[in-house]
């Protein structure tokens, strides 16, 4: 599933924040009527599912499973028709809960694996399983088919699908769905898209074959004139294929739809948008600047469209390979390529408008740019009449608005989007505050001169034109909002301080922070995303007000025996330390003392072993009983028996990255290192350096700009405190700070000229531009200090938003504004006080952080 989508489904017009999930269409549970008696009905917190359960019959651990599909209209009959079968011969079930749900699963932006799944039966035996396939058909023939359930095999071209599986939870030692062959031994349960069997009943399955009436493998000639050769990415809806037109060897792009998935906001499936992109690419044909088609067919129940393929990049990864992000980087020659690249999309927008077509969601990955700067443009399922005045059925958030009134405003509005984009990659900040506009055309002209920035206002004027209430505004300078931008940082947190005391919510969360706060346990109180990462900042940047310390009392320590996390930033360990800070010691001690980590295989910072701790030699240092260093070293002999066992370092974060201080060795690497400083050992000091060099090995060095950054599986490139170079910077600072010594110099001196990126495209402490907030503190020459700083308010100040008194801050993405510790206020406050400070690690939740530093450094002699 798309990351992204989690956001969207939190975000609501009413407010700049996001908010608890709301639904794109009106939720309608499914009911069921005539319950019999003796059935159980139970229903799991966030689960999709109602379970339906006879306690006289024993539901097996795995067998032959039946699911049903069905379409949005016809769920609720089929599932009347269904529940009054399984009651008559008892057999357990479950269904999806309600339309919202079902229509989630089958929506563009969902699960593959579950999409389809509106039913799922339990059968007590074969010999009931296959008489069910049969019953359920003499029911079921009628309807239309639902979508397609891709690691099941369906019966009979129905509704119904089988496969072999689990019907309970059976895990093995790493945590993964398992079910047990004929001796018992676990083996890992099929959770992939496509049909498979245990061996120990492919008997069975190859029975069902003989029986089953079905046209699944049906292929057609045109089907068979191509050469599938790779994937360029699946969604819901189908998948989209490189291959070779085998009759001319002729490389293509083949993009196939799934009927009834997909689904749009409008109920549109991929089938129906790939009929809307075949049309408009047919009266586009000659023209350039779009793609061509080359073949359009169907095979079995699915479409595909071929078209050529472009050798190239999208224009979003254009921009990231060419952006001259390092201050050092060619800027200039940027520059033309991108004055070719807009004015190229411009006349090719001007023609598709002529042959009344417009593009609806324009937007840079939809924007192919090749290596002699052609532009191509792809993608058209939500194409439409240039002038037709109804909703687009897809946008892409910071490149379309509300009150634009047909798809020629939308391109128009979008090519303006995009020419910022190119300019000034960040995201949308200005959706949520126009007026900051002003200060992304300050700097727009002092990084890249007079004439860029006219350039830009030029493009801006001509896409005016077409518009009607998108044109842009014209803001007077807010005086006092400039002079506050000139002054030092200590009236920056200020503004921000301001921002979260008069916008908290006392009765909840106590501050707006990112969607994890709905979707992750805990994620309403930790640190990471929480009302205490907030206090975290408010505390540790001044005093706190009596709504703050009202929530700490009336919701926070009432709520101390139902937090279920234990991390450092995700739960127990962290909200303890926060307690401790204000006083609340023994409510502290006694959480601390809840926390579970003798089973833990998780080894982060941000919510495993290292971190559980760290904050634990913080509440040794300040208590002084021996205990709580001795569960510092149980913890230091567990992660070392992982580490002999060669468990893969993980994270329980969707977007982290296991490289690195939050994720990765260097997290590990920080703990040893505190626990050096404190027992002398040297075995800790040695493996906090092997950790840091494991490290080191997932990193790259652009010799250009004499920098180092992480890279990931998907080779990003990655500069921050999470899953980048910083956060190793962090580790080996503490490490020499600890020690005073020079380790890692060269290394150092790369992660520090990273300060030399001009920006971020979000802006938070974790995954944006507030990581780079650490880099000054990290910095021994004192005499471009100065400098430094300028350096990261200049990245810093593109996303502050000033209103009256308040600094505002735009959270991950920018999609909304955000108060927490992980990508907002409470965050960027903290890494100012690091500037403060000159302290990198006055952002780490563990307890007196500055007098943290001061008790391990100690009079340690430097170890050889």
């Amino acid at each position: 599933m798309d990351k992204k989508f989690v956001y969207f489904q939190h975000m609501s017009d009413d407010s700049n924040y996001y908010v608890e999930k709301k639904s794109l269409i009106p939720s309608r549970p499914y009911e069921i009527e005539n319950l019999p008696k003796g059935y159980k009905i139970t229903i799991e917190e966030n689960s999709p599912w109602i379970y339906y359960s006879n306690p006289s019959i024993n539901i097996k651990e795995q067998g032959w499973k039946i699911h049903i599909s069905a379409t949005i209209n016809d769920a609720q009959d089929i599932l009347k028709v269904v529940s009054k079968l399984l009651f008559k011969r008892k057999v357990a079930f479950k269904h999806i809960k309600d339309k919202q749900t079902l229509f989630n699963l089958n929506s563009k932006h969902g699960n593959r694996i579950s999409s389809g799944k509106f039913i799922a039966i339990y059968p007590p035996t074969d010999n009931e399983f296959l008489q069910l396939l049969n019953d359920l058909y003499e029911e079921l023939r009628g309807y239309e088919n639902g979508p397609y359930i891709l690691n099941d095999k369906s019966w009979k071209d129905s509704n119904i699908y089988y496969r072999y599986g689990a019907f309970k939870n059976i895990y093995n030692e790493k945590g993964e769905l398992c079910i047990k062959d004929e001796q018992g031994n676990l083996i890992l349960d099929n959770r992939q898209p496509y049909y498979k069997v245990p061996e120990f009943v492919k008997e069975l399955d190859q029975y069902l074959d003989s029986i089953n009436i079905s046209h699944e493998n049906e292929e057609n000639e045109k089907f068979n004139g191509y050469d599938f050769q790779g994937v360029l990415r699946f969604n819901n809806g189908g998948g989209i294929y490189t291959g070779i037109r085998k009759l001319d060897q002729k490389s293509v792009v083949i993009k196939e739809g799934r009927p009834k998935v997909g689904l749009d906001g409008e109920y549109n499936d991929a089938i129906d948008r790939l009929n809307i992109e075949h049309d408009a690419l047919t009266k586009l044909a000659d023209i350039s600047g779009v793609v061509n088609i080359v073949d359009y067919f169907k095979t079995w129940k699915h479409v595909f469209l071929v078209e050529e393929f472009i050798e190239g990049l999208t224009l979003q990864s254009w921009c990231a390979v060419n952006y001259p992000f390092n201050l050092e980087n060619d800027k200039d020659a940027y520059i033309r390529k991108v004055k070719i690249i807009l004015n190229k999309l411009i006349t090719t927008v001007k023609k598709m408008h002529e042959r009344d077509i417009g593009m609806g969601d324009l937007q840079p990955l939809n924007i192919m740019i090749t290596p002699d700067l052609d532009v191509k443009i792809i993608d058209f399922e939500s194409a439409a009449s240039a002038k037709l005045e109804e909703k687009s059925t897809l946008q892409t958030i910071g490149f379309t608005h509300v009150k634009n009134k047909n798809h020629k405003e939308r391109d128009w509005y979008a090519i303006k989007k995009i020419l910022h984009f190119c300019i000034l990659p960040i995201g949308p900040v200005t959706d949520l505050e126009p007026s900051i506009k002003n200060t992304h055309r300050n700097w727009i002209e002092r990084e890249f001169g007079k004439e860029v920035y006219e350039f830009v206002l030029n493009i801006e004027k001509e896409c005016d034109e077409e518009l009607s209430e998108t044109k842009e505004q014209t803001f007077q300078q807010n005086i006092r909002a400039e002079m506050t931008k000139r002054n030092d940082i200590s009236t920056i947190i200020s503004g921000l301080r301001n921002g979260i005391e008069n916008n908290l919510l006392p009765d909840s969360s106590l501050v707006h922070g990112d969607v994890r706060q709905f979707v992750n346990t805990d994620g309403k109180f930790n640190i990471l995303t929480g009302g205490t990462g907030s206090i975290l900042a408010l505390s540790r940047s001044g005093s706190l007000n009596r709504q703050v310390i009202e929530w700490v009392s009336n919701v926070l320590i009432k709520n101390l025996d139902h937090f279920e996390e234990d991390g450092l930033f995700t739960g127990k360990a962290g909200i303890g330390v926060i307690l401790y800070e204000l006083g609340y010691k023994e409510e502290a001690k006694k959480l601390f003392r809840k926390i579970e980590y003798s089973s833990m295989n998780d080894m982060s910072l941000r919510s495993g072993l290292p971190g559980i701790g760290l904050s634990l030699i913080s509440l040794y240092l300040e208590e002084n009983k021996s205990v709580y260093l001795a569960i510092c070293e149980e913890i230091a002999n567990i992660i070392e028996n992982k580490v002999r066992e060669e468990i893969k370092l993980t994270s329980t974060d969707w977007t982290g990255v296991p490289i690195g201080l939050i994720d990765g060795w260097s997290g590990i690497s920080l703990f040893y290192t505190a626990l050096f400083s404190i027992t002398k050992k040297r075995d800790y000091y040695l493996k906090s350096i092997e950790y840091i060099n494991r490290d080191l090995k997932r990193c790259k060095v652009d010799s250009s700009t004499n920098t180092l950054q992480t890279f990931d599986d998907n080779h990003r490139l990655l500069p921050y405190l999470s899953g980048g170079s910083i956060g190793i910077g962090v580790a080996i600072w503490y490490l020499n700070y600890i020690n005073s010594s020079n380790l890692f110099e060269l290394e150092m001196e790369k992660i520090i000229n990273l300060n030399k990126v001009r920006c971020a495209f979000s802006g938070g402490l974790f995954d944006g531009v507030g990581s780079f907030l650490l880099i000054p503190s990290m910095i021994k020459n004192k005499q471009i200090l100065s400098d430094e700083i300028d350096l990261v308010k200049r990245k810093l100040e593109l996303f502050l938003i000033y209103k009256d008194d308040q600094i505002l801050f735009p959270g991950n993405f920018c999609y909304r504004l955000s108060d927490d510790f992980y990508s907002g206020s409470a965050g960027i406050i903290l890494g100012l006080k690091s500037l403060q400070y000159s302290n990198p690690m006055y952002w780490l939740p563990i307890i007196h952080i500055d007098q943290f530093l001061e008790k391990t450094r100690g009079n340690l002699l430097k170890v050889m």
